[in-house]
Parts: structure tokens; sequence; C-alpha cells
């Protein structure tokens, strides 16, 4: 067994059984600040799969959204909305929310039901944006852990809004949110920095650099010079040092109008949550290749 190991086919074996379990369901979980573009990436991703011919099911769990940009095949304003019970309860926007989602959560069996009688497609999961939901253990995480169980295996694909880039505060919020995020929901995770396209060149550094972090200390010396900040210098240094002890946290630029982008982002997503494994020919080809 030892020289199976040592040549790596235990891990080919593990990769066969993936590809050949019938039973297993894949799909994107959009998650993000609200006016991240989380509902336009959904709409651009169900143009690219009709092109590229991979059959799929768009599923909205943002009982408050009712300005899609797209279709959703499964909804969860069918069961529950925001405005109901606002008006039944008494309760504000974002407590209305949150109930709505505790009932999600307590009826998951309704949406694991929706999602089997679509087995066979790739799963859009289109989610609200407050940070709240995606706590630890938080109603939105038990329906998460509940879908992985029935087999679907899922990547959470985090937005955050680029133009954010061009303030250093702003940013690190961004990245603390983002990081935070990926703590809590313990699933792979793609994080984006949308609206690449209306990003300004002209700013101290380039979107590359927010893309990869290299070294979060030089947006601290842009932080501290930001007035009224600089008197926090150790709490800004303490706060960027949690994103660099965790190492955990970069970002792919995505302008959803460019193939080529979200050739990347789709790329990136069907190999963490191994839809890769059973996808044929080339992805880059389908997409360049396929009709505008």
């Amino acid at each position: 067994m030892s020289a199976y190991v040592r040549h790596g086919v235990v891990a080919d074996l593990a990769r066969c059984q993936i590809l050949y379990d019938s039973d297993l369901m894949y799909g994107v979980l959009v998650i993000g600040a609200p006016g991240a573009g989380k509902s336009t990436f959904c709409a651009g991703l169900t143009d690219i799969f009709t092109q590229i011919g991979r059959p799929f099911c768009t599923i909205n769990l943002d009982p408050a959204n009712d300005t899609m940009a797209y279709a959703p095949d499964v909804n969860i304003t069918e069961m529950i909305t925001v405005t109901d019970v606002m008006d039944r309860l008494g309760l504000g926007p974002n407590g209305a929310l949150k109930y709505c989602i505790e009932t999600l959560g307590a009826n998951s069996d309704w949406l694991l039901q929706k999602i089997e009688a679509n087995r066979k497609k790739y799963m859009i999961i289109d989610c609200p944006g407050q940070l709240e939901l995606y706590k630890s253990e938080g109603e939105l995480w038990k329906v998460i852990r509940h879908l992985e169980k029935a087999g679907v295996r899922l990547c959470a694909l985090h937005l955050a809004d680029s133009l954010y880039c061009s303030d250093p505060s702003k940013f690190i919020s961004v990245a603390l949110s983002t990081l935070a995020t990926m703590i809590a929901m313990e699933m792979p995770q793609v994080n984006c920095l949308s609206k690449a396209d209306l990003f300004s060149p002209d700013g101290t550094y380039d979107l590359d650099f927010f893309s990869y972090l290299p070294d979060v200390n030089r947006l601290l010396d842009l932080l501290n010079e930001v007035p009224g900040l600089e008197r926090y210098r150790r709490l800004n240094e303490a706060i960027c040092g949690i994103i660099t002890d965790f190492d955990l946290v970069s970002f792919v630029p995505l302008a959803v109008e460019s193939k080529e982008s979200m050739m990347k982002v789709i790329q990136l997503v069907d190999t963490a949550n191994g839809f890769s494994l059973t996808e044929q020919g080339d992805l880059r080809e389908l997409i360049l290749n396929s009709k505008t």
C-alpha cells in the first residue's frame, strides 16, 4: 500500500470516485455585500452556461430581491418574503431578513428537494448580502451543511466592489469581512473584485496589488495617512496583522462583460467544488468560441 501512496495512485482513485459518483451535485454560492453585483454575475453566468451548453438551475435565496436580472428556477419568495414578514410581525428590514433565513433553515428540505429535482444541473445560488447571516453556525451556515451532507458540492464566490480599492480604510474593511466569511462558512471560497472594468488606474496602486495583497503593510502606511485615523496607529497595525497572519485573502478581478474574466472565475470555482473532474473539453475554448 505504501507504494500506491508514494506514487499518488490513492489520490487518482479518489478522483475517479468523484468522477463516477452520480449522486454528487455541484454549484456556486454567490455571496457578498449588497450592491456588489451578485445578481448581475448570476445573470452573466446563465448567459455563459447557455452558450457552452452546460445545464444549470438558478436559485434565489434573497427574500428581499425582487429585481433580478435573471429568471430564477427556484425562489425563496415562493415560501416567504421580507415584505410579508415586516407587515405580519412588525419587524424592520434586517430583522425580517433574518427571520426569513431562519424559516429557510427550518425548511431546508424544501430547498434540497428543489435541488434534487434538478440533479443533473449546475446550481447557481444567489444569496442575500447581509454579513451577519454568514456567522459560524448561523441559519445559512446550517442550510449549507445540510446540502453538503446530501451530496451538493458547493464553492462560495464572494464578491466585493472594486471601487472600494480607491479608499484604504474601505478596502481593509472589505478584506476583513472577506476573511470573516472564509472562516465562518468553512467551505471552498473564491474572492472576486467585481466591476473591475470600472476600476480607475490612476490610484496609488493598480488592481494587481489589491488582488494578491503582497504586503498589507503598504496599505497600513496609507491607512495612517487618512485624516482622523492617524490616532489609531496601533489599532490599524493590529487589523492589518490579522489579515497578514491568516494569509488567506486574495482576490480575482471580475468584469462580467468580459468572457476571459468570467472564464477564469468559472475555472476557479469548478476546481474548488470538484466539477472540473467531470467537465469535458477545454472551457477556455468553449467560452471564447461560443456565440456572443
